[in-house]
């Protein structure tokens, strides 16, 4: 064999081997990769357990979310008043800041003491309604919801009386010595007559047999509000026992 076709052979032999050689290589390669991307689907946890046992943040403690304090609750509040100022008082958790905020803003502000309760006085009213609520606030600033919104009436006016029966001046006969008055409230009221207490029906009505003597009799009716105003009015009527 000549020099040359001797080195021919030999090229050829060598560019296969190292094609071949390659081959090996980049399948290896690929093994690997494949390899280790199963992996992570596979000891996924294990691995992030080992890189958090190495980290330097490992003892910190996780966030814990607080839970908000509860909102405060008011004992006895009035529906309506014919004052212009009035005190409150309710219950939250002990040591808490409560805050009471009046036809929208904060109007003050205290801390419940060892047995949860506070209390706030000399709260300003507007004429007509009003509304209230409470929030509390823990140490670390966390805000509860909203108490129950109160709706408290400033009414200075006395309730209206009418009396429909019997009439100013009227004579009345019949057998039982007794006097039917009838009769409306302009508002929800306590109503007494010739101070025996009558009852309201849901129309703001009132009807009431009112014993009496014969002779001139004289018919008061008195109403209280819800607000603790007070009004009064009567007639005059004779009684005559007969028919």
């Amino acid at each position: 064999m000549s020099k040359s076709s001797s080195t021919q052979s030999i090229k050829r032999v060598s560019e296969r081997s190292l094609k071949e050689g390659l081959r090996k290589k980049v399948l290896i390669i690929v093994g690997i990769m494949i390899a280790g991307i199963m992996s992570l689907f596979v000891f996924a946890p294990q691995v992030g357990s080992l890189f958090g046992f190495l980290s330097k943040h490992r003892n910190d403690p996780g966030y814990i979310p607080t839970p908000k304090p509860m909102p405060p609750v008011f004992i006895g509040a009035p529906e309506s008043t014919n004052q212009d100022k009035i005190d409150l008082s309710g219950s939250s958790l002990a040591g808490s800041l409560v805050k009471i905020y009046v036809n929208g803003p904060e109007r003050g502000q205290t801390v419940t003491g060892s047995d949860g309760m506070f209390s706030f006085a000399d709260i300003q009213l507007n004429s007509g309604t009003n509304t209230i609520f409470a929030k509390s606030f823990d140490d670390r600033g966390n805000e509860s919801d909203s108490s129950r919104i109160l709706t408290i009436k400033k009414d200075k006016d006395g309730p209206k009386i009418q009396i429909k029966s019997p009439d100013d001046g009227e004579t009345v006969k019949n057998l039982n010595k007794t006097i039917q008055v009838t009769g409306k409230i302009n508002e929800k009221a306590t109503i007494t007559i010739n101070g025996n207490p009558a009852i309201q029906k849901p129309d703001l009505t009132f009807d009431y047999y009112l014993k009496v003597e014969d002779g001139d009799v004289e018919i008061k009716v008195e109403a209280q509000d819800e607000a603790g105003n007070k009004s009064a009015t009567k007639v005059n009527v004779k009684y005559y026992k007969g028919q």
